[in-house]
């Protein structure tokens, strides 16, 4: 999936390139549960990532990224108000990324 985020390294479509690939991670492969503060149920279609800072050498790429998301916290609908059941909640984390050049693996650290 990050290959071809490596491939546009240093131009200007890698910040498009990189996003679509993490996005493209499970949930289970995403390192954001330690990030919920509230349910540790997260939806998945308001992931949004912002690069914060990157640098690279010849073995990798390293970057420092904020990914906003939504965790979902079910309520009661004993109102009979369907839009009572499920209520979203604001999160924040900063994670670091590696990828690497050789084999486009990405690891994160918290």
């Amino acid at each position: 999936m990050f290959d071809q985020a490596l491939e546009y390294w240093g131009n200007d479509d890698f910040p498009r390139y990189f996003k679509r690939a993490f996005k493209g991670l499970t949930l289970d492969e995403m390192p954001l549960l330690s990030c919920c503060t509230h349910s540790g149920v997260i939806d998945k279609e308001s992931i949004e990532i912002s690069i914060l800072s990157s640098a690279d050498n010849e073995f990798s790429i390293h970057l420092n990224i904020g990914v906003f998301f939504c965790e979902v916290l079910s309520g009661c609908a004993c109102s009979d108000d369907p839009s009572q059941a499920m209520i979203f909640e604001n999160s924040y984390c900063e994670i670091g990324v590696s990828i690497d050049r050789d084999t486009a693996h990405v690891s994160f650290t918290n």
